[in-house]
């Protein structure tokens, strides 16, 4: 299980990445747009946190609502990803 989930986490680490661009950009901002993605990463992984601890310790369904703006944003930042890397390449 725990490999499991370490190859998810970096399957999907990988896939949020893709929206940097790494080879027209300076130093800078490459160090920037990284630094917002793990931003981003951390709060999307807080918001899953989150609504897992009120779905299974409160019997809460309203955790459903941390867990979907979660998805949603993955899902924006991988969609843009694969776009911008398909349009670059």
């Amino acid at each position: 299980m725990e490999l499991f989930l370490e190859i998810v986490f970096e399957v999907y680490g990988e896939l949020m990445f893709l929206i940097i661009p790494e080879k027209r950009m300076d130093k800078k901002y490459v160090m920037i747009s990284k630094a917002i993605a793990v931003i981003v990463f951390a709060g999307v992984m807080a918001l899953v946190l989150w609504g897992a601890i009120l779905i299974s310790e409160k019997n809460n369904l309203i955790g459903i609502l941390p867990i979907s703006i979660a998805a949603a944003i993955s899902l924006a930042q991988i969609i843009a990803g694969i776009v911008l890397f398909k349009k670059h390449h």
